[in-house]
């Protein structure tokens, strides 16, 4: 008899004694399955780093009853783009999230934008969100610091403690807006050799004639432009714009339909309005930038400064974290605007004087 049946994790086999070596192969390769198919692995926390290839920068942890997202919406962005951080709290029923802080771990991104939608349920696990709309400051690579979440474990059998779970850093490579496309001396085609051109003095003569017409054409223009934009527009003062400009916000009544548009108006108001008497490039700073320019060149007095701060700061809560003002908020953050502007108008006034 030429085979003998065996059995194997109860399972029958029949091998051929006249090959003993694949019989060894086929033992070996089922003893190894077996070993790694019946360990245990236990570990507190899970993380998960960047999957490769993948088109977004992305983080999770995860530790009991908690998981931890933070994701990037573009792994490689440029110097022009608003990248989008989301940050993704899933965690079981009973157990309480505190939410990390306001623009917390940002390094050199700028947040341009920021909303939180409504908590919502997934298959029974309650879902948080906070989105962040960023703009970098330069190109190169630039770190989003972990971010931590704390949480207290309230439910049934829970060990009522708090806990806390931190992301790992991401590191975001923001490329300049010419990235690749930056030409090079190198790649430039040698000059062509010169080519004869039949001379026609009649032709000469004609172009000659239309490049002197189109010149005083032009000049004629130019001119006439120049007069009726002279004649149409008065220069008003920096105090008059902002005047205007802050009627107009109000006339709308945009604080009734959209408040958070209606406090990035408000506030531009004050920023051009500093822009156009004093030079400071206010529009395009941040809130932090902008002031710190203020107190270094010393553009107001210190009481002005500090009226200044806490409208700012005051737009900025609408703005970025979601506050709700009342009908008193509104009207005091206007009062502050035109007494800010009255105020700077009647010193340059005394000034003149």
């Amino acid at each position: 008899m030429n085979t003998v049946s065996f059995n194997l994790h109860n399972t029958p086999f029949k091998v051929d004694r006249r090959q003993p070596l694949r019989m060894a192969l086929m033992v070996l390769m089922l003893s190894v399955s077996g070993m790694t198919g019946c360990g245990s692995h236990a570990e507190t926390d899970k993380v998960n780093s960047q999957v490769a290839n993948s088109p977004v920068l992305k983080t999770e942890i995860e530790r009991g009853p908690v998981k931890f997202t933070v994701e990037v919406s573009t792994e490689k962005p440029r110097l022009s783009d608003e990248p989008q951080l989301t940050l993704t709290i899933r965690s079981e029923p009973g157990v309480q999230i505190e939410k990390p802080p306001f623009g917390q771990a940002m390094g050199d991104f700028v947040i341009r934008d920021f909303h939180e939608p409504v908590a919502d349920v997934d298959d029974g696990t309650e879902v948080i969100q906070q989105i962040y709309t960023l703009e970098p400051t330069r190109a190169g690579r630039l770190t989003i610091a972990p971010i931590a979440v704390h949480f207290q474990d309230e439910r049934d059998g829970g060990d009522k403690q708090e806990h806390t779970i931190e992301s790992e850093a991401l590191i975001v490579e923001v490329s300049s807006v010419l990235d690749e496309d930056v030409p090079f001396l190198a790649d430039l085609k040698p000059a062509a050799a010169p080519i004869e051109l039949p001379i026609s003095y009649a032709t000469n003569r004609v172009w000659a004639g239309l490049a002197i017409v189109a010149l005083v054409v032009s000049g004629i223009v130019v001119g006439l432009i120049r007069r009726v934009r002279n004649d149409s527009e008065r220069k008003l003062t920096p105090q008059e714009l902002a005047q205007l400009e802050l009627g107009r916000i109000v006339d709308k009544k945009l604080a009734e339909s959209n408040v958070k548009a209606f406090y990035v108006e408000l506030t531009g108001v004050v920023r051009r309005y500093i822009e156009r008497s004093t030079g400071v490039n206010a529009p395009d700073l941040t809130t932090e930038e902008f002031l710190r320019q203020i107190v270094d060149d010393a553009l107001f007095a210190d009481q002005d400064q500090v009226r200044l701060r806490g409208f700012l700061e005051a737009a900025d809560l609408v703005k970025f974290a979601a506050f709700e003002p009342d009908a008193s908020d509104i009207n005091s953050s206007i009062e502050r605007a035109k007494n800010f502007i009255q105020l700077q108008r009647d010193a340059s006034s005394e000034a003149v004087v």
